[in-house]
């Protein structure tokens, strides 16, 4: 059996491209019997698999003009599942990490943790601080943490130089992190959650 699903069907992802809900369906049978072990490997938690196919093709339908200029499809699909898998495992470890933190700063230890800090709002604030970045300076940080682009595939895909999307990023995880501190998060929260 070929281990590229996409063989004998070359010709899926222009459809797809296109708009094709009925190519994307066919895209996902191939696919998804494939990608469960990988995600399972990856992650670890059964529970995961689901979520983690959803946002993989969500991901894949949303770019779907960009799968026609794709050279390999296979490896591209099987980055952005990965991708999501590293996604979720560090929103997993980081919360952890977030909720032992606030334990040993909570005034009294039977608190509970959502008395001192809503995960939740730490999250919203970290996106309103996102919100004000310049929409270039939105555009490289989503590029990088959304898309999981390196900094050369940046710096190709919107034709600018790889110091001017690093230089970019430094000043938005800044600024960033300076909305987060005069909203009365500490740094170092701060750090767990920028780089979800």
């Amino acid at each position: 059996m070929a281990t590229n699903p996409l063989y004998g069907h070359p010709n899926l992802l222009q459809p797809i491209a296109n708009g094709d809900e009925q190519a994307f369906a066919t895209l996902y049978r191939l696919y998804v019997p494939r990608l469960i072990p990988l995600i399972k490997s990856m992650t670890k938690d059964e529970e995961l698999v689901k979520e983690v196919i959803q946002d993989t093709f969500a991901r894949l339908w949303l770019q779907r003009e960009r799968l026609a200029e794709v050279e390999y499809p296979h490896t591209y699909i099987l980055r952005i599942t990965s991708y999501v898998c590293v996604n979720y495992i560090r929103r997993s470890a980081i919360g952890v990490r977030v909720m032992t933190e606030l334990e040993k700063r909570s005034p009294q230890a039977d608190n509970s943790i959502t008395e001192t800090v809503s995960l939740k709002d730490l999250e919203r604030i970290i996106r309103t601080g996102i919100l004000q970045l310049t929409p270039a300076q939105q555009k490289i940080y989503r590029l990088s943490r959304e898309e999981g682009l390196s900094i050369p595939e940046i710096a190709e895909r919107l034709n600018i130089s790889p110091n001017t999307v690093k230089n970019t990023l430094v000043a938005s995880l800044k600024s960033i992190r300076e909305y987060a501190k005069k909203a009365g998060y500490s740094v170092s929260l701060f750090f767990c959650w920028i780089f979800i």
